[in-house]
């Protein structure tokens, strides 16, 4: 029986059309592709430009602002307020001229210059720039400069007294002090109520005054240091233990004055701090991890960068540099003296032999530098001296001879500081019956007792200490006040 196949066959037919459209779809997305590639190269190029010209722009400010610190280095009473340009004279110095200074890539900088004291000025360095609507702005710098030139006569420090005292209520327990102008800044616990910190007027020095007393810096502060128009305040606030503060006008002090803030590495670590022109130098305490010393890029201190850090074997609870190096008051029981080459900040490095071993274990807890020498202050101990004058003349790390000079204080010693010819050492220490102390460096290197004055009150240990050369005066902080001496 034959069996019947049946095949079906299906037959398209492709049209040219289609092969048409295709073609022209791909070239659309890829004219699309190339299109959003190419805007967002224009946009990248237009922000590379636009970046340089602001770096162009602060660079220039900042140049206006060194101009001015050369004038004035070279003669303060030449510098008149108002408007002016700058360049380079006959003699190749610098000098004023016109109202601004256009440069030949077309920014224009100029300095507004005013007289606020007779030994101080303030200006603003001003940088503008135009090239078109996408390209256009302006970069402005502000400083303060005193007259270094200016002689003052420094009283006698073997004879205090109080020139003014502030008395809180309640229990801050204040940590440091610093000065700038008309203002003080203390910074205080807060497990007792404190602020953190506190801003107090004393164009009055016989009444210092808290300002702003409604705020708070929501943790503890521990060392704060000014530098131009810049507070620097370490913290124990969780990642912004370094916070920064403009302070052009402290009388307006608030929140919204921080600039910046920056993260020490571990929790609650930064004790310490000393600035040195654009450069911030952070000690933190031990953790066996992370760090112990920082050096931080503050040229622009609404953008703190990190140069480079370093370790050690110890807590750095009190900072203070001279001639390139930090000098360190350290827990590190074979170093209480801890000496770090800083100057490269981008490349620190130890110090050859590194520090100084004391007898004992007790921590360093307080410093400062002067002349050829540096003052480590202590914790107490029974057999120990809590105060040791060291020798740096021959060897930035101490070998001795001559040195090093003890002195018995009895007491934990808080805070250190002097004036600049490091003729008198001021004391903040936990000693009962002398809560501040003025030594007399010369007595000190002679081996003689060098304990001239003495500051006895009834508001707490010494805790923090500052000497104001422009007003020869010492501010002093306790558990609960801040006292202001003067001398005879």
């Amino acid at each position: 029986m034959g069996r019947t196949v049946s095949y079906s066959f299906s037959c398209q037919r492709v049209r040219p059309g289609f092969f048409l459209l295709d073609v022209i779809l791909g070239v659309a997305i890829f004219a699309v592709f190339v299109g959003f590639a190419g805007v967002s190269l224009l946009y990248s190029q237009q922000a590379a430009i636009n970046s340089g010209d602001r770096i162009r722009g602060a660079s220039l400010s900042q140049k206006g602002i060194e101009v001015i610190r050369s004038i004035r280095d070279e003669d303060f009473d030449s510098i008149q307020a108002g408007t002016f340009g700058f360049q380079i004279g006959g003699d190749g110095k610098w000098e004023f001229v016109g109202t601004d200074t256009t440069t030949g890539d077309g920014f224009k900088t100029w300095l507004d210059v005013t007289l606020p004291e007779d030994d101080r000025i303030a200006v603003t360095a001003t940088t503008t720039w135009f090239f078109g609507r996408q390209r256009t702005g302006t970069s402005s710098v502000f400083t303060t400069l005193s007259n270094w030139h200016q002689e003052k006569e420094m009283g006698n420090w073997s004879l205090i007294s109080e020139a003014g005292v502030y008395t809180d209520e309640a229990s801050p327990l204040f940590n440091d002090v610093v000065t700038d102008g008309n203002y003080a800044f203390v910074t205080s616990e807060v497990s007792t109520g404190g602020a953190g910190l506190y801003v107090f007027d004393i164009s009055n020095l016989a009444f210092p005054t808290r300002i702003q007393d409604g705020f708070s810096l929501g943790a503890i502060g521990y060392q704060l240091v000014v530098s131009g128009d810049t507070l620097f305040v370490i913290t124990s606030m969780p990642g912004s233990e370094l916070m920064a503060y403009d302070i052009t006008d402290p009388s307006t002090f608030s929140a919204a004055n921080l600039l910046d803030t920056y993260d020490i590495p571990g929790v609650d670590r930064a004790r310490s701090l000393a600035v040195f022109g654009d450069t911030l130098f952070v000690g933190a305490t031990y953790d066996g991890v992370e760090d112990e010393l920082y050096a931080l890029d503050v040229y622009d201190p609404s953008d703190i960068q990190m140069l480079d850090s370093i370790s050690d074997d110890g807590s750095f609870f009190s900072l203070s540099l001279h001639d390139g190096y930090a000098y360190i008051a350290s827990s590190e029981d074979v170093s209480e003296l801890t000496v770090m080459d800083v100057f490269d900040a981008s490349d620190l490095q130890k110090a050859p032999g590194g520090g100084y071993n004391l007898t004992d274990v007790l921590d360093g807890t307080a410093i400062t530098t002067f002349g050829s020498s540096v003052l480590l202050g202590r914790d107490v101990g029974d057999v120990t001296q809590e105060l040791i004058l060291f020798e740096i003349e021959e060897s930035p790390v101490p070998s001795p001879p001559p040195g090093p000079w003890y002195h018995n204080m009895g007491a934990r010693v808080n805070a250190l500081d002097r004036d600049p010819t490091g003729e008198y050492v001021f004391v903040a220490s936990e000693y009962d019956a002398g809560e501040f102390q003025v030594m007399d460096t010369t007595l000190f290197q002679a081996g003689q007792l060098p304990r001239v004055a003495v500051g006895d009150t009834d508001t707490g240990f010494g805790r923090g200490v500052h000497y104001d050369p422009q007003l020869d005066r010492v501010f002093f902080t306790t558990n609960t006040a801040l006292i202001i001496y003067r001398p005879s």
